[in-house]
């Protein structure tokens, strides 16, 4: 071999065991401090808030909340692959910390702002693990990846201010910043606003997912900061929801690992007519589609999480779009396969399953989540065939 190559394979051992040794980080401290249920149990009443102690031992023993924010704004510069895996363990684990409205959703979008030092300050911020950040982008169902907008923003004497309501917006009462979308005389533009500010109000919604809390949030002349207007406010947009759609991949590849591990134990002990159910035939080839799927996922998932590195280290059109294609084949291979393998859980455990005790629902939930949010499989593959040049298909 080369020197060239063995340079690089050996660099490539060196992350993927930095790699591995972060997993285990998180994994360690899920299993010391997060426990889903005694969550579901204390905010019974009301699952409007995130495991907030778990999420601040995260960011401060294991320093999640700055992996993809570059060293000199005090993250970890850690490449897409390493948030990857840390969402899968969380999937794993459906741990209800703000990860996916930091990391997946709020960070992506600011790193996609470049240089414009307030989203600079921000990412700082986010590094430090000082504060929770989210996005309200969204109005309606419609335009999940550039999502259009009826709020408005104005600017008075070079003060802006956030007129309208958006909805479906992930860890929306955890939140301090809030990353919105509005009209603006210039285009669209991408603002700053702090939660406690004057004229905010979240109201949580019913979500199926009980791990993951949904709010709505109305603005009423509402300060708030520009970070990005028109073309760059739409780049940093729509690059950063696609590298929050991978990251919701690695999500839902973890929790679909662990809704197979699940079933392959309890196939290993449950009993029916004096054998174990794992050596039924028909339980073997359920276990055996359920691991294809999960792995093809894993694959898509993967090829996303390259994608999105591309584009954060170099954020051009040609990465942007393929950035975007892979990411909706991530997310409509992995929602698919989810989908499928919490079903094929429920299905393996039988009636334990559809307990409210068992845990297969609160994954089966997670797996309706994944499908819906952020596009479903049909328009992601939709996307795909739009931006792959595809023309309409005549019969």
């Amino acid at each position: 071999m080369p020197e060239r190559l063995k340079a690089f394979a050996l660099m490539s051992d060196v992350m993927v065991e930095e790699r591995e040794q972060l997993r285990s980080a998180v994994r360690s401290v899920i299993a010391r401090h997060g426990d889903v249920r005694g969550w579901l149990k204390s905010t019974a009443n009301t699952k409007d808030d995130s495991d907030l102690g778990l999420w601040r031992t995260l960011a401060e023993e294991v320093g999640v909340a700055g992996l993809l924010i570059s060293e000199d704004l005090g993250g970890a510069g850690a490449q897409v692959a390493d948030a990857a895996a840390v969402f899968e363990e969380t999937g794993r684990a459906l741990s209800p910390v703000p990860l996916f409205s930091t990391v997946g959703l709020a960070s992506s979008i600011l790193l996609g702002c470049g240089a414009a030092p307030e989203a600079r300050d921000l990412l700082q911020k986010i590094a430090e693990g000082s504060i929770v950040a989210t996005a309200a982008l969204h109005e309606t169902a419609a335009g999940w990846f550039l999502p259009p907008t009826s709020t408005t923003a104005t600017e008075t004497d070079g003060k802006w201010h956030v007129t309208g309501a958006k909805g479906f917006v992930v860890d929306a009462a955890a939140a301090d910043l809030v990353l919105v979308t509005a009209s603006t005389s210039g285009g669209t533009g991408l603002f700053a606003v702090d939660s406690d500010a004057a004229g905010v109000q979240t109201r949580m919604l019913d979500s199926l997912d009980l791990v993951r809390p949904l709010g709505a949030v109305e603005f009423a002349t509402t300060p708030a900061t520009l970070l990005a207007v028109g073309d760059a406010a739409s780049a940093a947009v729509s690059g950063g929801l696609d590298v929050a759609v991978t990251l919701l991949s690695a999500e839902l590849v973890g929790a679909g690992q662990q809704c197979l591990d699940q079933a392959v134990t309890y196939a290993k002990q449950r009993v029916q007519f004096d054998r174990k159910i794992g050596s039924f035939q028909a339980i073997k080839h359920t276990l055996v589609d359920v691991l294809l799927e999960l792995e093809m996922a894993r694959a898509a998932a993967d090829a996303a999480a390259a994608a999105a590195e591309k584009w954060l280290r170099n954020p051009d059109p040609k990465t942007a779009t393929a950035l975007a294609i892979a990411a909706s084949v991530s997310k409509s291979v992995c929602a698919d396969a989810f989908m499928y393998i919490a079903e094929e859980t429920l299905h393996v455990f039988g009636g334990i399953g559809f307990t409210w005790e068992h845990d297969a629902h609160l994954y089966y939930r997670r797996a309706k989540f994944g499908e819906l949010y952020l596009g479903t499989a049909d328009e992601h593959r939709e996307r795909i065939a739009r931006l792959s040049g595809l023309g309409e298909r005549r019969v």
